[in-house]
């Protein structure tokens, strides 16, 4: 019949671990019964031998022990299979380690000293203790229940292990150490083998990785320093050394001030400032020194870049940018036209173009603000530099910040690693081309002034001013001055905008130029010979061409389309319902072309909330846009509808009462339908 031994623990989770160490090692030659104090003992316990696995307990154990039984304190030793996971917590990082009395908690971080796990700061935390400062880190030997609540990392190796020696008192008491030690400590041994075999493939990926990192950065150009709070060197890479003409061998592990003599440069790594960029001079030649703090490792970069390579890095870079289309593709000579209306324009615009002024284009849709301002750009001393065009209709509102003024990397969620440099930065030394500026909010539109006084971005997200040269040419179809008359646009940014100025007329206006572009067009499709009757040509020069020339475009691709290609006849002409009725209508600005696109599309969204009797809101139309495909944020339906509140074909509530179509309206949209 076996002898008994009985283990008593504080808790069931100690309970568990430990007599599943005891029955691993002598479960075989002993029967093995378990206690847990807190899970209450009713019954007197009589075995051979009884172990009470801390002192702590022991007050309370005793009282349930019979008095033939033998009773030993057990000594405890930290589980080493599961102290791996320490190891990759960063260097001087403040760790807690979480017990269950305090007693314990200084015992194992003893403990831990001891067997050379003392990079990092333990902080012993038990019931009762307050957490004086933020820490990401926490160890507890089984007690995660009394982890504070908001540690990242909780790294929970188990509760304490009874030791050999207590195993081995344990055989004695049974005079079974001759015959089992020799298995037991086999057993204990490999396990140890085992940990100091991961240990090493730990130790053996760390020092590749290091060493990966040394050749990385010995391989690059600029210098590179790092240091930590203290000034202690932790990188000082091959580059370094020679521009600062250092000879030593390894730095790493000494402090800066031993290192760097010249006042200004150990001024700048040392002041604390951070996110700053400084140019030094270093043996006669400059250097860009770029400083910045990497905060949860507590560790500063400074990074040494030679002006020269800077000032080359930047003459590659635009170079890169035009070859990605940041060019502007138009000429004076790709406008075409004989009316005098477009000559005075062109020539306005070409005495305008050798200013650095700011520019505002107006005209209607199709009338070619785009061609015009890269005309500009062309003409102008930036012709060299950069052209980068936003249309502001097509760009969703929920990014138009970060794509015009760029992001650093964490800014929000999805943003690119490394951060994203914005349009303005982009068209550094040259043009931007802010086309329908009328759709801006009025976030951005005060985002836009800012840039425009200061001549300066900040990224989102970023703490670092960044000064640009940039000119600005705006370009609207719609009337800012109601805009601003109404509130939707700032009066200063429209100052700040048109300092010149170009309207250019609509193809209504001047319909001399309809056959020169008409010849253009056919020209550039390689049909210049071709025969039209002067029955079409009266025709297309009586239409009013809301559209404009690009409406015109559209036109005359459709008769090439069907036509013979030896003659233009009137039958070729598109149908009327091609033009939504626009032909031969009277001349009003805005009258028919707002009913046509999205403008349609509000009408027709208006007229079926109203059939519910509801009235439409913004928010309403721009849910529902979205779900049509139309790409309208709640201010450009805002624009919209004030242009068809000026055609009256809606009626607006003030406040949240929302939209309605007017008589007219109603009958315009029966019409469309």
């Amino acid at each position: 019949m076996k002898k008994t031994l009985a283990l008593i623990t504080g808790t069931d989770n100690t309970l568990v671990t430990l007599k599943e160490q005891l029955e691993n090692y002598i479960g075989d030659i002993l029967s093995i019964k378990a206690f847990a104090t807190d899970e209450g003992i009713n019954e007197t316990i009589n075995a051979d031998l009884v172990i009470i696995s801390t002192s702590l307990i022991y007050e309370e154990a005793i009282k349930h022990v019979g008095k033939t039984s033998k009773v030993i304190i057990g000594r405890r030793v930290l589980n080493y299979s599961k102290i791996e996971k320490i190891l990759s917590i960063p260097y001087k990082e403040d760790v807690l380690f979480v017990n269950d009395c305090m007693e314990t908690a200084y015992d194992c971080i003893e403990c831990f000293e001891k067997l050379g796990l003392n990079h990092i700061n333990y902080i012993p935390f038990y019931p009762g203790c307050k957490l004086s400062k933020k820490v990401k880190y926490a160890i507890t030997p089984g007690e995660k229940n009394i982890v504070p609540k908001g540690i990242e990392n909780v790294i929970d190796i188990g509760p304490r292990l009874i030791d050999m020696t207590t195993i081995a008192e344990i055989l004695k008491e049974f005079n079974l150490l001759d015959d089992k030690w020799e298995s037991i400590s086999s057993k204990y041994m490999s396990k140890i083998i085992e940990l100091a075999k991961k240990l090493a493939l730990i130790s053996n990926e760390m020092t590749k990785a290091y060493n990966h990192i040394v050749s990385v950065m010995d391989g690059v150009r600029d210098g590179i320093l790092a240091i930590d709070n203290e000034g202690i060197i932790t990188a000082f890479n091959e580059n370094l050394k020679c521009l600062l003409g250092i000879r030593h061998g390894n730095i790493i592990g000494k402090n800066i001030r031993q290192i760097i003599n010249d006042f200004n440069l150990r001024e700048f790594i040392l002041n604390g400032k951070e996110d700053t960029s400084k140019i030094i001079k270093i043996k006669e030649s400059e250097f860009v020194l770029t400083k910045f703090s990497l905060k949860e490792d507590r560790i500063t970069v400074i990074t040494f870049k030679s002006v020269k390579d800077t000032i080359e890095l930047e003459k590659k870079y635009r170079y890169e940018l035009y070859s990605r289309g940041y060019y502007a593709k138009y000429t004076f000579d790709d406008i075409v036209g004989v009316s005098k209306e477009i000559n005075n324009i062109k020539d306005i615009a070409k005495k305008l173009s050798l200013s650095d002024l700011s520019i505002l284009i107006e005209g209607e849709s199709g009338t070619g603000k785009e061609l015009f301002a890269s005309a500009v750009h062309n003409y102008s001393a930036r012709k060299n530099k950069p052209f980068v065009a936003v249309n502001f209709s097509s760009l969703p509102e929920s990014l138009v910040e970060s794509e015009l003024f760029g992001y650093e990397e964490g800014a929000f969620t999805g943003a690119l690693k490394g951060g994203k440099m914005g349009f303005f930065e982009q068209a550094n030394g040259g043009t931007i081309f802010l086309d329908e500026i009328g759709d801006v909010s009025l976030k951005v539109q005060s985002r836009l002034l800012r840039v425009l006084q200061e001549k300066e971005v900040m990224r989102i997200g970023g703490n670092r001013i960044i000064p640009i040269d940039v000119r600005v040419i705006a370009a609207t179809n719609q009337n800012l001055t109601e805009l601003v008359k109404k509130g939707l646009f700032r009066m200063d940014l429209y100052h700040r905008l048109k300092v010149l100025y170009i309207n250019i007329p609509p193809l209504r206006k001047r319909p001399e130029d309809v056959i020169a572009l008409i010849k253009y067009f056919l020209c550039e499709r390689g049909l210049e010979d071709i025969e039209i009757d002067d029955e079409v040509l009266k025709k297309l020069c009586s239409m009013q061409w809301t559209g404009n020339v690009r409406e015109l475009r559209n036109t005359i691709d459709y008769i090439i389309a069907v036509c013979d290609k030896k003659n233009i006849c009137i039958n070729d002409l598109p149908q009327d319902s091609f033009f939504n009725g626009l032909e031969a209508v009277e001349d009003k600005e805005y009258s028919d072309i707002e009913v046509r696109g999205d403008y349609k599309f509000i009408l027709e969204n208006i007229y079926e909330v109203m059939k519910k009797g509801q009235r439409a809101t913004r928010l309403s139309l721009s849910k529902s846009a979205k779900e049509k495909g139309f790409n309208l944020t709640e201010q450009m339906i805002r624009n919209r509808l004030d242009e068809l509140e000026k055609l009256g074909l809606i009626s607006k509530t003030k406040g949240k009462g929302g939209t309605t179509l007017t008589c007219l309206g109603i009958e315009k949209v029966k019409q469309m339908l």
